[in-house]
């Protein structure tokens, strides 16, 4: 399939506008789809267009080993880099740094050698500063904001623009994203807020007039599929606004929602930034006490009342471009509250999952950790299943080596498969299918069980020796410890029925003999005395 359509490097793939955008080009565009989640987690499809690389960006060494196998599986014409990490503390996470900024670097020098036609690279409006009031931010405003995301995207772009000269870029600056079952963490909070019976349900902060664009994915993902599919049209490098013009403020999506889940538009209380300041702060206080800090947080009241208005006439008219009227957020909150009464547990299951930002993922740390380990711990596994002193152990490994170390080889990469995907049902399957095969070339359950608990723990001793994985210990007993005792059950289930059948077949056949030989003997008996006198006469 890789070979009749034009093939797009997708990172980010799990993210909100991943999954959106991998699933509006899976029928025109082969797809290699990056992200730490697996396909599973991210709720995406099998699909003959795509094929799902689990891989951290900021990990050289494994994204090196994906690139190198996309290149030689035909290679691919565009890059479309979403991966990128940002929270809500306002603070100096060190994911800014080694994934925004690394991982970057690592995507486009990994896009030089894949000689790509066309890099578009995922920034943020939010990563320019407010316009004075009256003026917006467009295409060419600089990104100048001073807070950790911000200038993480700014030297995003900067690379971006130094790479573009080996490769055709684009910048797309995002607004707000958000689906129709929201999934856009502040506005999710909002809404939850707003339309609850809380005590702080209809408080503004400061008059309700901060406000950002949104753009829906749908739009999004028409934007990006624009750029890839008029490519060869447009220039070497340039920035592009995925945006409706203007913004949208607080007090305008809250008289909106509350109206169409109340009937009636509720009254909103604005509290001044004066009195909100040392409220928000005791709360913050109090959450920190009880270990559950509220979305809100003392640095957000900074921009109360700013207005992030934008102005997108240029990509507009690059691009031919526009956004859909009915999917403006002031039209499309009706379907945002709609499935928030309808279907509350699955509203708040996917808006719960798009907030959650996990930095270091244990299984993929894992998973690289075994990787980058392999052939010593396949060699220790290997070594102590030939020591001639566990020979009434495991006598037929010795019997058999090439059999024993196909045998090690797989099933670690079975393991390594089970971490990196979080699904343990590949290697189950497989130790029940081994267990048939070796019950019929004379294995014992206890044989190839001892086996898999002895693989088990040489892997779980030397990973929890390894130093990037200090503190790691119930994760590594989670994902290597639990998932080869649960490989070791399926061979004790297996054994023990196959065990099973050949009892009832040995007792059938014994029946079957015991009553033949009666046949046999009724059928030979010595004819008695009154036969043999009638036989006489």
């Amino acid at each position: 399939m890789a070979g009749r359509l034009p093939s797009i490097i997708v990172t980010g793939a799990s993210g909100i506008v991943g999954k959106n955008f991998v699933e509006a080009a899976r029928d025109d565009f082969f797809i290699y789809a990056i992200a730490r989640r697996s396909q599973k987690e991210a709720g995406i499809a099998e699909h003959p267009n795509i094929k799902w690389l689990q891989v951290d960006i900021a990990n050289w060494l494994s994204l090196r080993w994906v690139m190198h196998n996309i290149k030689h599986s035909g290679g691919a014409d565009y890059v479309l880099h979403l991966a990128g990490y940002y929270d809500f503390e306002y603070t100096d996470n060190p994911e800014y740094e080694r994934t925004n900024v690394k991982g970057t670097r690592y995507i486009l020098e990994q896009s030089k050698i894949l000689r790509i036609k066309r890099l578009v690279f995922a920034s943020s409006i939010a990563a320019c500063n407010f316009p004075l009031p009256g003026r917006s931010i467009d295409e060419k405003t600089p990104v100048e904001a001073n807070y950790h995301y911000a200038v993480s995207k700014r030297k995003g772009e900067e690379m971006v623009r130094e790479f573009s000269r080996w490769f055709p870029c684009s910048i797309v600056r995002f607004a707000a994203v958000f689906t129709d079952w929201c999934e856009y963490g502040v506005l999710y909070m909002f809404l939850s807020t707003w339309l609850s019976g809380k005590w702080n349900a209809q408080v503004l902060g400061g008059k309700g007039e901060s406000a950002v664009p949104y753009i829906h994915a749908k739009d999004l993902c028409k934007l990006l599929l624009t750029i890839f599919k008029n490519s060869d049209k447009l220039p070497q490098l340039d920035t592009y606004v995925a945006s409706p013009d203007g913004s949208t403020s607080h007090r305008e999506l809250f008289d909106l929602s509350t109206r169409f889940y109340y009937g009636r538009k509720k009254k909103a209380i604005c509290m001044p930034k004066f009195l909100a300041l040392p409220g928000v702060i005791a709360l913050d206080l109090l959450g920190r006490l009880v270990g559950k800090r509220p979305f809100e947080r003392p640095w957000m009241l900074k921009y109360l009342d700013y207005r992030l208005d934008t102005d997108s006439s240029y990509t507009r008219t690059a691009l031919s471009w526009g956004p859909t009227p009915r999917y403006h957020i002031a039209r499309r909150i009706l379907f945002l509250v709609e499935k928030m009464k309808s279907d509350p547990l699955e509203w708040h299951r996917k808006n719960t999952t798009a907030m959650k930002r996990i930095s270091l993922r244990p299984n993929l740390l894992i998973y690289e950790a075994m990787l980058r380990l392999k052939d010593d711990l396949t060699g220790e596994i290997k070594q102590t299943l030939l020591d001639p002193s566990r020979d009434c152990e495991f006598g037929h490994f010795r019997q058999d080596k090439k059999g024993m170390d196909w045998f090690v080889n797989i099933i670690f990469q079975l393991l390594g498969s089970a971490v990196r995907t979080n699904d343990r049902m590949l290697l189950l399957d497989y130790t029940r299918d081994l267990s048939i095969s070796r019950f019929q070339e004379g294995f014992t359950g206890r044989e190839i069980g001892e086996s898999l608990r002895l693989m088990g723990k040489i892997i779980g001793t030397r990973l929890l020796a390894d130093p990037e994985l200090k503190g790691m210990g119930q994760d590594i007993h989670d994902y290597i410890s639990m998932t080869m005792q649960l490989a070791m059950d399926e061979v004790d289930d297996t054994f023990e029925e196959f065990n099973k059948q050949v009892t009832i077949s040995e007792k059938m056949a014994v029946q079957t003999i015991e009553s033949q030989i009666n046949q046999l003997e009724s059928f030979y008996q010595s004819p008695g005395a009154e036969a043999e006198e009638d036989l006489l006469q």
